[in-house]
Order: structure tokens, then C-alpha cells, then sequence
């Protein structure tokens, strides 16, 4: 049998606990960035009217539903 002093099993619990969260924090971290990226690709911003809308079709040019323009798929995060 191993013996070991309550401190030190204090501290080897508190590590694999902290190293725990760690791994579940980082995959959590990884999934959202994969699923807020392929949400993303299906904004489409008209540069006509200023409208926003989500379209998952894989056609390289789309119709804006408000005004009719001809629109490309843009990479901007922050709408």
C-alpha cells in the first residue's frame, strides 16, 4: 500500500481537478469556435440595402430577399 500524507493527497486531488477543468474548458473552447465559424459562412450582408440575412445555400452569388441585388457570401465576424 502507498502512504501518503493528507496534504499531499490535498494537493495531487486539486491538481487532477484543475487539470480536469482545463481539458474540459479547452475542448469546449475548440467546439465553439468550429460552430460559430460555420455559422458565419452562411451570413450574407447586402452591400444595396444593409440588410443581414442567413441563407445555407452553396450558391456563390445570392439574392438579397429585401431588395433583389445580386450579393457574395462576405467573411466579416462582427455582425
Amino acid at each position: 500500500m502507498i502512504s501518503i500524507t493528507l496534504s499531499w493527497f490535498v494537493c495531487l486531488y486539486l491538481a487532477l481537478f484543475l487539470t480536469g477543468i482545463l481539458i474540459l474548458w479547452i475542448g469546449y473552447e475548440i467546439i465553439r469556435k468550429c460552430h460559430s465559424k460555420a455559422i458565419a459562412q452562411n451570413r450574407v450582408f447586402c452591400r444595396i440595402c444593409g440588410s443581414r440575412y442567413t441563407d445555407t445555400t452553396t450558391a456563390a452569388l445570392l439574392h438579397c430577399p429585401a431588395c433583389g441585388s445580386l450579393n457574395e457570401r462576405s467573411t466579416q465576424e462582427g455582425f
